[in-house]
């Protein structure tokens, strides 16, 4: 069994709370399952890509921009410079072409003994670095990478 994960499960980011979420609790179910499944030699396999040239974040795009719209305009201003910070960001990534994380799955089932986790390679090896950097040196190289460090709350 292969799940696809993301950096994001183990280095949380602004605004992906919930790919972050979701991509966390999907790394327990696998856990929990890899236990599981041992009984009868079946392995569940992690396999986690990095920012990857698909449509998810033009369809997410589209929905936010959708949402935006019906929200609270008091509300959406108060994200106004995040949301801007976030977008300048998004557009400066370089985005590894699908096959590479399909180059990867194969290889974690083609193999006779596969590992529980496999990091796609690209940006995703940097979340291993940040992983292991202390929580608040971490979460200010982040917010300074997107272009947040600066941005105070707005009322």
């Amino acid at each position: 069994m292969v799940d696809v994960s993301a950096p994001t499960a183990r280095v949380p980011l602004p605004l992906l709370s919930a790919l972050s979420r979701s991509k966390a609790a999907l790394g327990a179910m696998s856990a929990a399952l890899r236990l599981e499944l041992a009984a009868w030699n079946i392995p569940v396999i992690v396999v986690e890509p990095g920012s990857t040239a698909t449509d998810i974040f033009a369809k997410a795009e589209k929905n936010a921009g959708a949402a935006l719209a019906l929200a609270d305009p008091q509300q959406v201003a108060r994200y106004a410079r995040h949301l801007a910070a976030a977008a300048k960001a998004q557009a400066a990534l370089r985005p590894a072409p699908p096959d590479a994380a399909a180059r990867t799955v194969l290889k974690a089932l083609r193999s006779a003994n596969p590992r529980r986790h496999y990091v796609v390679p690209g940006d995703a090896r940097l979340a291993g670095v940040l992983q292991r950097l202390p929580a608040g040196l971490r979460e200010t190289l982040i917010a300074r990478t997107l272009g947040l460090a600066k941005i105070g709350a707005q009322s």
